[in-house]
């Protein structure tokens, strides 16, 4: 039997060790991660930077950011310049966003709550985890009729789209509707806020399936 000894010597850096022992990543997603965790603020976090003090080639080091963000390690975010041109911000976490929030419940094994209009029956709604970053985004609130109808619509949306992809864009929807003050695309109040809620739940929902490669 082979046997590994580690020395360690000073000069340390302190992470979490999250992603070390996550068995959806490969040793070199979890390298990478692990390198670029150790980089001081101010390093230049680009494909070019990361290529020029690595043996990887930047088509490694594309496949590992790829595996990073597939993982929900790191997060791009597309913005156009005053230029018109696009450009790409990357942001990269120790512990994927929302892990903590998703395992709040396992949405395999939850018993589907049936539509009932007493107080208790709702407030078990409103304890949806789902439902739950609706109400601390100040998207609904811990009184609203509808909150039956959010339950509902997301409990059968988690069965065909991935959980995490849930989450994330209820938050990017609530977040839009108090950026904007509850006003649309012409500056109108929305008058039908599920409406709006299940028509842009289901549009972000699908740009997300729709995207098949990435462009890094």
């Amino acid at each position: 039997m082979s046997v590994f000894r580690i020395n360690k010597n000073d000069n340390y850096t302190v992470m979490s060790n999250y992603h070390l022992k996550d068995k959806n990543l490969t040793y070199k997603a979890k390298g990478l991660l692990s390198f670029m965790l150790s980089l001081p603020d101010d390093w230049d976090y680009s494909m070019n930077g990361l290529v020029a003090i690595s043996k990887e080639n930047i088509s490694a080091i594309r496949s590992a950011l790829k595996e990073l963000e597939q993982n929900h390690y790191l997060i791009r975010t597309r913005h156009q310049k005053s230029n018109g041109q696009f450009e790409y911000d990357y942001t990269i976490y120790e512990k994927p966003p929302y892990i903590d929030f998703l395992h709040t419940v396992n949405p395999h094994t939850e018993n589907h709550i049936q539509i009932n209009t007493n107080n208790k029956d709702k407030k078990d709604k409103q304890n949806f985890p789902l439902i739950r970053e609706l109400i601390n985004r100040n998207f609904i609130e811990e009184n609203d009729i509808n909150v039956p109808a959010y339950y509902d619509l997301l409990y059968d949306m988690q069965k065909e789209y991935d959980y995490y992809d849930l989450a994330k864009v209820c938050g990017y929807i609530a977040d839009k509707w108090n950026d904007n003050k509850g006003l649309d695309e012409n500056n109108k109040p929305i008058i039908n806020k599920f409406a709006y809620f299940k028509s842009s739940l289901i549009n972000n929902l699908e740009k997300i399936n729709n995207v098949v490669e990435l462009d890094y």
